[in-house]
């Protein structure tokens, strides 16, 4: 993965030239993961998502080029969510034996005349997971920078367990351990928001 991209704007300009091998690479690096959550939480067989998210990288590479980024409008990801819908409810149209997860998914719709109404499920649900992929991009991303105790104390943190437990399995004080906790959620989230700011 490459680190020149200062902005989401960078890597969509970039992209846009089909013949930019290394630009589609982190491309694909930084919106895999997240098309395949998406596209499994939109009810498609296991063995049906990776041919899936295929569909959708193939279709973004395709529509890309004519992409008109505006961020006032929306955000590019809302962009690349409704070329994953469809892409999967033309799946559900295709596969007969798929019947009732075609009507779900058909059922979900934008309603742009009341907006009032919530938003739809898939939406919701793409929302849900797009947070938890940045965080998980985020983590690999500043994972190596913490020596000693400091990541190992955050990840038992975050797994639930009793400061008195870290304390103990650890061979720590408990100032210490908060002190550490703090220190990694901080660059967690400078780095979470970092990449939402850039790959949205």
């Amino acid at each position: 993965m490459s680190s020149d991209y200062n902005t989401r704007h960078t890597l969509i300009a970039k992209i846009r030239n089909q013949h930019d091998d290394h630009s589609w690479e982190d491309f694909v690096y930084f919106y895999q993961r997240y098309i395949y959550v998406v596209i499994a939480k939109m009810g498609v067989n296991n063995q049906d998502v990776e041919d899936l998210v295929q569909r959708v990288l193939l279709a973004l590479w395709e529509k890309l080029p004519s992409f008109e980024y505006e961020p006032n409008k929306c955000k590019f990801r809302t962009w690349m969510n409704q070329i994953t819908r469809n892409t999967v409810i033309a799946y559900f149209r295709k596969q007969k034996r798929y019947k009732n997860d075609l009507d779900r998914a058909a059922s979900i719709r934008l309603n742009e005349e009341d907006p009032e109404q919530s938003e739809p499920e898939v939406y919701n649900m793409a929302e849900k997971e797009w947070k938890l992929h940045v965080s998980n991009l985020a983590w690999e991303n500043i994972k190596d920078d913490f020596k000693g105790k400091a990541a190992q104390v955050f990840l038992a943190f975050s797994e639930g367990k009793e400061i008195e437990q870290i304390c103990l399995d650890l061979d720590i004080k408990k100032n210490t351990a908060y002190v550490l906790k703090n220190r990694v959620q901080d660059k967690l989230y400078k780095e979470i928001r970092r990449l939402d700011d850039e790959l949205s």
